[in-house]
């Protein structure tokens, strides 16, 4: 992923805490203008872009410092609350304000949902921003139902009870070729155990019995394959409850 510059998204948020009067504000007033601005900016950034810990850090400080303080430098002993858990939700005793890193790869996750569910998108086909974590956060937020398995990645899609191939048999996927192909492909003459030959260990053996055993029954209809997030109740991502 390319370089980007943060300076001007810093240089933004500093520059909105001069023209408020952040002193003459109640800490309610100062919360509601952190959640709904200064956390608000950054977003249409990072649902692109992963942000760095320092740049986290630097944001970090200019939101606890308005909070706080009313201005932009705080210290230790202006901050009534922990950090960590004033970022907590308001149920489990924080003050609602967003966690920035783990907001951003929530956010992240749409582009995943939406090169699943709308193949139509002016991008798709093209790298996303997304890494293995992202990927990995993915899997265990969807449930895919297979019907005629062209839609669905073999190895990287959650279509084995609610579970990916990659993570029921981690160690047999540096092994497997062609790890991009569907489920339809790759259950044409078992070609999913191509390379799989290479297996070396009493570990590599387990789980490819353990795949086999959970490959061996399922069937291929005509229907199309169809993914879920299990988080919410209709089954369509949300980033509030990634």
């Amino acid at each position: 992923m390319r370089r980007v510059d943060l300076q001007p998204l810093l240089d933004k948020l500093a520059g909105k805490l001069s023209a408020w009067k952040g002193k003459l504000l109640d800490k309610a007033g100062r919360l509601t203008l952190v959640n709904s601005v200064l956390t608000a900016v950054p977003v249409h950034f990072l649902t692109v872009f992963p942000l760095k810990k320092w740049a986290i850090k630097k944001i970090d400080k200019i939101r606890r410092s308005f909070l706080w303080r009313g201005a932009e430098n705080a210290n230790g002993g202006h901050c009534l609350v922990n950090w960590t858990k004033s970022a907590r939700p308001k149920s489990l005793g924080g003050l609602g304000i967003l966690d920035l890193e783990r907001f951003s790869r929530a956010l992240r996750l749409r582009w995943l949902w939406l090169n699943w569910t709308d193949s139509n998108r002016p991008w798709a086909g093209s790298q996303i921003p997304c890494d293995k974590i992202d990927a990995a956060l993915f899997r265990a937020s969807t449930s895919v139902t297979v019907g005629n398995g062209l839609k669905t990645n073999f190895w990287l899609d959650a279509w084995l009870s609610g579970k990916a191939p990659i993570d029921i048999a981690p160690s047999l996927y540096p092994l497997a070729w062609r790890k991009n192909r569907s489920v339809a492909e790759q259950l044409v003459n078992l070609n999913w155990t191509r390379g799989l030959w290479r297996m070396e260990n009493v570990q590599q053996m387990a789980e490819f019995i353990q795949l086999w055993n959970h490959i061996e029954g399922v069937q291929l209809n005509d229907q199309e394959d169809c993914i879920r997030w299990i988080w919410t109740e209709n089954g369509v991502y949300s980033s509030k409850s990634a």
